[in-house]
């Protein structure tokens, strides 16, 4: 069984990955960062979390 990231580790990915998708407009309700998307919506930035941890998840199951 694969070990859960922290949520420090989920955090600091996830602003990676936003930081990133802002770049390519992906986020567009969201221009400014990551702590934007959280203080002004708890429930997108949960699910944001949820799905960067089970990217490490996944990563860390490839066993590279």
């Amino acid at each position: 069984m694969n070990k859960r990231p922290t949520l420090k580790q989920v955090e600091a990915a996830a602003r990676v990955l936003f930081e990133r998708g802002r770049c390519h407009h992906w986020w567009e309700p969201y221009r400014s960062s990551y702590d934007e998307m959280a203080a002004s919506d708890p429930i997108a930035k949960e699910e944001f979390d949820a799905l960067v941890e089970q990217m490490l998840i996944a990563a860390a199951a490839t066993g590279d």
